[in-house]
C-alpha cells in the first residue's frame, strides 16, 4: 500500500549528523588490544625517562630534580579515583582528568619545554632527550593503535598484529619525522636570525638590524606559522598516515591543510571529542574502582583482613607471604595501568576520528575510505610486456592469465 511506502522506519542519524561518530570513540578505545598498546607505550615512555633521570642525576639544578622526579612515576603506581558526578564540570577535571587534554598535555610537554626561554642548557637536552625518546615510542604504538582505528572506524573490521606490524614497521620513520620537520626548519630560522642578534652588539651593527628587520618579522611569521599549526596539527598527522597510507610530508600537509582551512569545526570537533572523552573516563574510573573494592569485600569474607592490611603496610610476613603481597600488587597494577592506558587509548582514536571528519569537510572524502596495502595489490597492474613490434600488453605468465587460460579451456 501506498501508506506504507511513505511510513519513516528509520532514520540513520550518523549519516546525517557525521558528527555522532565522535560517540563511538570511546567504545572503540576499550578495545583490549588498544588498552595494551597504550599501556606498553605508557611503561616504555617512563622507563627511557627514568634511564635518562639516572644520566642526569648529578645536576645541581633543584626544579630539574623535581621534574625528573615527576617524570618517573611508573603508570602501575597511580592512584584511580573515581570521579563524582558533580565534579565533571569543574575547570580541575577537564584540565587534568580529560583524556583528551591529560594526553596531549602528557605527549607533547617535553616538545613545550624545549621551547621555554628560561631554561638552562641542562635543563634543554634533558627535555631534548625525552621529546626524542617519547617520539620514538609513540610513533610506533601511536602509529598501531590509529592504524587500527582508522581501519575499525572506516570499514568496521579487525586488523591482525601482523598486519599492523606490518604497515606501521616499514612507516615507523614517517610518524618519527612528520612532526619533528617543523622544528627542525624553526631551529634552523632561529640559527639565521641568531645572527641579526650578534650585529645588535655595536651602534653600527644595530643600524643593520633595524633594516634588517622586516626579514626578521618574515621568518618569525614563518616560525610561529609552523609551530602554531604543529601544536594543534601534531596529533592528526599519525592519523594521516594510519589512514592514507602517506609518508611524513604527506602527513604534515594534511595535517596542516585541515587545520588551518577549518579551524572552527576542528575546534568544535575537539570539544565535543573532550565530553564524550570526560564521560567514558567516568564510566572506567568507576568501574576499576568497583572491580578493587568488591575483589577486597570478597576475599574478606574469608577472614583475610589482616593478611590484606599488609599491601598498605610494610609488615614482614616470611617469604611466602612477601611473595603473595607482591603478586596482589602487581596484579592490582596492572588493572591500574590498563585503566590508565584507556586515556591515552582515547586520546589517538579520538583524533583518527576528527581526522577523518576533517577530511570529509576539506576533501569531500568519504568516512569509509582508508588505504589498504592489500586491496592495492588485488587492483594493481597486471605484469606487462613488449611484443617484437615494440607494442606493450599483458604478460601471459600473470595469474589473471593463468586463470583466463584455465577458464577457455574448460569452456
Amino acid at each position: 500500500m501506498a501508506q506504507d511506502r511513505d511510513t519513516l522506519r528509520a532514520v540513520a542519524w550518523a549519516e546525517l549528523f557525521p558528527v555522532l561518530r565522535l560517540l563511538a570513540a570511546a567504545r572503540l578505545a576499550l578495545n583490549f588490544r588498544l588498552l595494551l598498546l597504550a599501556a606498553l607505550a605508557l611503561a616504555g615512555t617512563v622507563a627511557g625517562w627514568r634511564i635518562l633521570a639516572e644520566m642526569f642525576a648529578n645536576t645541581d639544578n633543584t626544579i630539574l630534580q623535581r621534574e625528573m622526579e615527576a617524570n618517573g612515576i611508573w603508570p602501575w603506581e597511580s592512584q584511580i579515583t573515581p570521579l563524582q558526578p558533580g565534579s565533571l564540570w569543574s575547570p580541575e577535571t577537564w584540565q587534568h582528568v580529560n583524556p583528551l587534554m591529560h594526553s596531549w598535555d602528557a605527549i607533547s610537554k617535553p616538545f613545550v619545554q624545549i621551547y621555554r626561554s628560561d631554561v638552562t642548557l641542562t635543563q634543554w637536552t634533558y627535555w631534548l632527550c625525552c621529546a626524542l625518546w617519547s617520539l620514538a615510542i609513540w610513533a610506533f604504538f601511536g602509529g598501531a593503535i590509529t592504524r587500527i582505528a582508522a581501519v575499525s572506524f572506516a570499514r568496521h573490521e579487525n586488523v591482525s598484529w601482523t598486519k599492523v606490524g606490518n604497515f606501521v614497521r616499514p612507516r615507523w620513520i614517517s610518524y618519527f619525522f612528520a612532526p619533528l620537520m617543523p622544528m627542525l626548519v624553526t631551529f634552523m630560522g632561529a640559527a639565521v636570525l641568531a645572527l641579526v642578534g650578534l650585529l645588535t652588539k655595536s651602534e653600527a651593527g644595530l643600524l643593520a638590524a633595524g633594516i634588517l628587520w622586516p626579514i626578521v618579522l618574515v621568518g618569525g611569521f614563518i616560525m610561529a606559522f609552523l609551530l602554531i599549526g604543529l601544536f594543534f596539527s601534531w596529533p592528526l598527522m599519525w592519523a594521516a598516515i594510519s589512514t592514507e597510507g602517506t609518508d611524513a610530508f604527506g602527513a604534515l600537509s594534511h595535517a596542516y591543510a585541515y587545520v588551518y582551512q577549518r579551524p572552527l569545526r576542528y575546534f568544535l570537533y575537539g570539544v565535543l571529542a573532550a565530553l564524550v572523552g570526560v564521560l567514558g573516563w567516568f564510566v572506567v574510573t568507576q568501574f576499576a574502582y568497583w572491580i578493587l573494592q568488591l575483589s577486597y569485600w570478597g576475599v574478606s569474607w574469608g577472614g583475610a583482613a589482616d593478611g590484606l592490611a599488609a599491601l598498605s603496610e610494610s609488615q614482614e610476613l616470611g617469604r611466602l607471604g612477601n611473595t603473595g603481597v607482591q603478586l596482589i600488587r602487581f596484579w592490582n597494577g596492572l588493572l591500574t595501568t590498563l585503566a590508565l592506558a584507556y586515556v591515552f587509548s582515547y586520546f589517538w582514536v579520538a583524533t583518527t576520528v576528527i581526522y577523518f571528519l576533517l577530511r570529509r569537510e576539506v576533501d569531500a572524502t568519504e568516512l569509509d575510505d582508508v588505504f589498504l596495502p592489500e586491496e592495492q595489490q588485488l587492483h594493481g597492474l597486471p605484469p606487462l610486456k613488449t611484443d617484437p613490434d615494440g607494442m606493450v600488453e599483458p604478460a601471459d605468465d600473470g595469474p589473471a592469465a593463468a586463470d583466463e587460460r584455465a577458464s577457455s579451456n574448460g569452456g
